[in-house]
């Protein structure tokens, strides 16, 4: 069950955090991270990260190589398909949306990151350039949570079984961003791949923490081993709408050089589409992961 937590912690003489909610999420100040950090403020990051889950860092001054280097020291990159990178950054996303466009918006319902590859990432970390006065917030939730309050009877359930991920809802042919779109400022293509499946357990084991997370998702999560359709919509509904339960849940709010990292391994994020009209460019890269364990 949730735990409250201090609203104003100190991890050490040189980093201060402060939650954002009793759930999910804490705001750090006082690193500059266009500078390694040091051992024991690295070893601090890492420990916040893994209580607080998102970590949101206010007033960077960050170049793309900056964000390589940040990082780079929490592992090596993930693979980012179907949307071609920076030039001379292959791994990193110039996540774009001029003031003027339409369409679905990149990252604009609940999911996990790439949850449809074998070894989905253990991390994304996404810098804000250049982003609206107000609008564009983005959402998380905590997976921890949605896990630990389902009834006993629930978790006996879920025991062993598996989810069925795909990006064939986004990236196949006839997906949302399965077309070529030439009024698009991302270059995004789809392909025949993203019509394959993934399967991971419904209740994943996190690497580090060792605690149990609901690994399900909107956008990726399109069934349930051995049920069949109706079957798999009654119960992946019921386990998509409880993982979003607005107490498991933090809003970030963007300003130019905020850089939020989160743990893909149990959350889930949602981009908020409420800034038509006004431009918003951010930077993208993602920490490569371990594939998921019940």
């Amino acid at each position: 069950m949730m735990q409250p937590s201090p609203s104003r912690e100190v991890e050490s003489a040189s980093l201060d955090v402060q939650s954002i909610t009793g759930a999910i999420g804490a705001e750090v100040f006082g690193l500059d991270l266009s500078r390694p950090l040091g051992g024991s403020q690295l070893a601090a990051v890492e420990d916040a990260f893994a209580r607080h889950l998102v970590l949101v860092f206010r007033d960077q001054d960050m170049d793309v190589e900056a964000l390589e280097r940040f990082a780079l020291q929490f592992g090596p990159f993930g693979e980012t398909p179907y949307i071609t990178p920076m030039k001379g950054h292959p791994n990193v996303l110039r996540v774009l949306r001029e003031a003027g466009e339409e369409g679905a918006l990149f990252g604009g319902s609940w999911h996990s990151d790439w949850s449809f590859q074998e070894r989905p990432p253990s991390a994304t970390i996404l810098y804000g350039k250049d982003v609206p006065e107000h609008g564009g917030d983005t959402a998380f939730t905590n997976q921890y949570l949605a896990y630990e309050t389902l009834s006993a009877g629930m978790k006996r359930l879920l025991e062993g079984v598996n989810g069925a991920h795909s990006a064939r809802r986004s990236y196949a042919p006839g997906g949302t961003f399965g077309r070529p779109n030439p009024n698009s400022s991302m270059d995004i293509h789809g392909s025949e791949d993203a019509l394959e499946i993934q399967m991971h357990p419904l209740v994943t084991t996190h690497p580090v923490s060792g605690r149990k997370a609901l690994f399900v998702n909107d956008v990726y999560t399109i069934g349930i081993e051995d049920m069949n359709d109706g079957e798999s919509r009654a119960l992946l509904g019921y386990l998509l709408e409880h993982s979003r339960r607005i107490s498991f849940t933090c809003r970030v709010r963007w300003r130019p050089g905020t850089l939020t990292m989160w743990d893909n391994r149990c959350t889930q994020h949602h981009a908020i589409d409420d800034y038509s009209g006004r431009r918003r460019e951010m930077y993208r890269v993602t920490v490569a992961g371990e594939k998921p364990v019940a």
